[in-house]
């Protein structure tokens, strides 16, 4: 045979494969795309409360008949807007004796751990020439709020004991400012120079674990696990201890009660 004849079918039959169709229509499969699962039908896990920890509840009541809320003179400036006379409102008693404006407090809160436990803002209103509420409890070395929601001017001034925490005007009515606390714990007495018939007392502590009654002399009380010693304290009554054991979970309910002769 030729040789040259023979390079030639040589050549040929080794380019058949290169031009082989890789299929019937004559062009590659497309590319299978990757298969995204389906979302899971599991709905996402709430975050569990904190551990150790239980609830103490508890009604705070005056046994007895309580005297009536004595009215407190105005003046000529403020008649129009708050009236001649205002109730004295250092004793708030509802029905069945309950006694609002009780401070509930732990007496060893500062030696237990404070993580996760955040207290109420402390909000002091004037309405109608008076404070709401007269009586609240905060955190040491946080901030008080104060509002004025009368259309009248009035001057806001905080003591402890002899030293003044401050002391500023409040001309226009909705006006809200914010004060520093003292950061050691204590007792606020507040007082407006203009109406010297309005007062408030603020407790304060160095720990979380406090808390006020509402109208209907209750409290509730988140605490860590363990044995405590409860504080009940009023303005006009002598301060109560109560001790309460918690277990995690569990809720305490107790009572409190003073004789209404013993309001000074």
């Amino acid at each position: 045979m030729n040789p040259f004849l023979l390079l030639a079918m040589l050549g040929l039959v080794a380019l058949a494969p290169a031009c082989r169709p890789s299929s019937e229509s004559g062009s590659a499969p497309p590319a299978t795309p990757p298969t995204t699962p389906p979302p899971s039908s599991i709905p996402p896990r709430e975050k569990a409360s904190p551990g150790g920890r239980g609830i103490i509840e508890g009604v705070v009541r005056l046994a007895g008949t309580p005297p009536p809320p004595a009215l407190l003179d105005t003046s000529p400036s403020v008649a129009s807007a708050c009236g001649e006379q205002v109730p004295e409102r250092s004793l708030t008693v509802g029905e069945g004796g309950a006694l609002a404006h009780v401070v509930v407090s732990l007496a060893e809160g500062a030696a237990l751990p404070a993580e996760g436990i955040t207290p109420p803002a402390a909000v002091l209103d004037q309405k109608k020439c008076s404070y709401d509420p007269p009586a609240l409890a905060a955190r040491a070395g946080t901030t008080l709020e104060v509002r004025n929601s009368d259309p009248v001017m009035h001057n806001v001034r905080a003591v402890a004991g002899a030293q003044s925490v401050f002391n500023v005007a409040m001309p226009l009515e909705g006006m809200s400012l914010r004060k520093p606390l003292p950061a050691t714990p204590g007792t606020l007495q507040v007082k407006c120079d203009v109406h010297p018939w309005m007062r408030a007392v603020v407790r304060t502590f160095d720990h979380p674990y406090f808390t006020t009654t509402d109208t209907q002399g209750r409290f509730r009380l988140e605490v860590p696990e363990g044995s405590h010693t409860l504080v009940l304290w009023h303005p006009r009554l002598p301060e109560a201890s109560r001790p309460v054991t918690v277990k995690t979970g569990e809720t305490v309910r107790l009572e409190q009660s003073w004789e209404v002769g013993a309001l000074r």
